[in-house]
């Protein structure tokens, strides 16, 4: 399978890269990231290219790292300047990828592609994570074992959730699907967003603790754009006011390909209520935790496994009507992935 590379993709939260450096796997390669004196973070391939030993098990000296396994340094631009073997000289092809990795609003951003194409203006608005002023915010991980596009897929179709989340952040089919729930989908040249309405419903599980009245108007949005990263708002209001006026959830879904069958998959969600709770805190992630790992990642993992191939349209699959927005991803994604392949 073919990965789009000239984008963005989220390579974790700030607190993920220190001055330790580590490795995380990116559209099948490997790739070291740490932080310099002055704390910018750098990304580079990981395989010396001499022997191909794994550069985060080296040493930092400064800024430069050291090869562990034959002492060949090197700068954060990925050039070879020390060279401690034999008469010293450094091989012209002695040189680790350099890969452009932008710091904002808490998260990292790496550009797999041509760096000269990496524009910092395509990333995807994360500003919510850090207005701690606003909304209390929570950050994770999760390991899907999975094609990234059936992750985005179960993301961009939320009719799922009165089925896979009854007793999390979906509620019963009753009080949604039962309630006239309305799907919608709009998209422009550079994004895809599938929008969801319901009146009068009861709050969801996750949402009880938050909302005080026994029902409220629901309203989703979920926004997606190239390669895989969407933004999501729910907010529920007291039946027939404003959008707004009652709880607000900002969330991201932050989906990086490992490889053909495995993704990362950084979440961040908020609330504007309560916002210095400790307890509503732990809820909150309670919540997501259980809703990420216990119902979505097993189901999609299930699927990834019956359908014994990532090309899901290989397999012809049946369409309904609330498909529109996966599908219209999907080949935009796939239009944008045969154009760079040219």
């Amino acid at each position: 399978m073919a990965f789009l590379r000239n984008t963005w993709y989220c390579a974790g939260w700030s607190a993920d890269v220190s001055r330790t450096p580590i490795s995380k796997t990116f559209l099948g390669e490997p790739v070291l990231m740490y932080r310099t004196e002055a704390g910018q973070p750098v990304a580079m391939s990981n395989k010396c290219p001499h022997r191909f030993a794994p550069m985060h098990l080296g040493r930092l000296k400064g800024d430069v790292i050291e090869c562990p396994y034959h002492g060949l340094q090197f700068n954060t631009e990925g050039r070879c300047v020390h060279n401690p073997q034999g008469d010293g000289k450094i091989p012209q092809a002695a040189k680790l990828q350099h890969f452009p990795l932008v710091e904002r609003d808490g998260t990292l951003w790496i550009w797999m592609g041509d760096a000269t194409l990496a524009d910092p203006n395509l990333i995807i608005d994360t500003h919510f994570v850090v207005e701690r002023d606003r909304y209390a915010v929570g950050l994770g991980h999760l390991l899907v074992h999975a094609n990234y596009q059936l992750v985005m897929d179960n993301l961009l179709d939320l009719t799922h959730a009165p089925f896979v989340h009854p007793n999390t952040v979906g509620g019963s089919p009753e009080d949604s699907l039962g309630a006239g729930m309305q799907v919608g989908f709009e998209a422009d040249a550079v994004s895809v967003t599938s929008t969801y309405f319901c009146a009068d419903m009861k709050p969801t599980p996750q949402l009880r603790p938050l909302y005080p009245l026994p029902t409220g108007d629901l309203r989703i949005s979920m926004r997606w754009q190239p390669a895989s990263s969407l933004a999501m708002r729910l907010s529920m209001t007291p039946p027939g006011q404003p959008d707004g006026s009652g709880v607000v959830l900002p969330l991201l879904h932050l989906l990086t390909p490992i490889d053909e069958q495995t993704t990362h998959y950084f979440f961040a969600l908020a609330r504007n209520v309560a916002i210095d709770n400790a307890e509503a805190d732990a809820g909150m992630m309670a919540f997501a935790r259980a809703a990420f790992e216990q119902e979505d990642e097993p189901m999609i993992a299930a699927c990834q496994a019956q359908m014994g191939t990532t090309d899901l349209l290989s397999l012809k699959p049946v369409l309904l009507s609330t498909d529109v927005a996966t599908m219209k991803a999907r080949r935009h994604l796939d239009a944008l992935i045969q154009q760079e392949g040219r």
